[in-house]
């Protein structure tokens, strides 16, 4: 079943191209998506800047321990990918700045 949308022109997704959110993701966005959806399921405050909690009410260990593993996985590969964003954005500016310096 195709669902129409509309406009101008009524089209399927796939004739407008028309793409969900997480197709448009990055690895870094996935990574911290996949790692608050973790903390989620363990009853932790989301964001991976917060501190980890304890282990939920009659989750066994074993499954605590691996959703931990699992996390800090993820939430290193998107701080990673967060520092590189950020490095991109800071050489671009120190850019900038030697522009405008040879300007004024």
């Amino acid at each position: 079943m195709a669902i129409l949308f509309g406009g101008s022109i009524f089209a399927c997704r796939h004739c407008h191209r028309l793409a969900y959110p997480c197709q448009r993701e990055t690895n870094d966005d996935r990574a911290m998506r996949r790692a608050d959806t973790i903390r989620r399921r363990l009853g932790w405050e989301p964001g991976i800047l917060n501190g980890e909690g304890g282990k939920p009410k009659g989750m066994h260990w074993r499954t605590f321990n691996r959703l931990t593993a699992e996390y800090l996985g993820f939430a290193e590969a998107s701080l990673a990918g967060a520092m590189k964003r950020f490095a991109s954005i800071d050489w671009r500016l120190a850019g900038m700045d030697d522009v405008l310096n040879r300007e004024g």
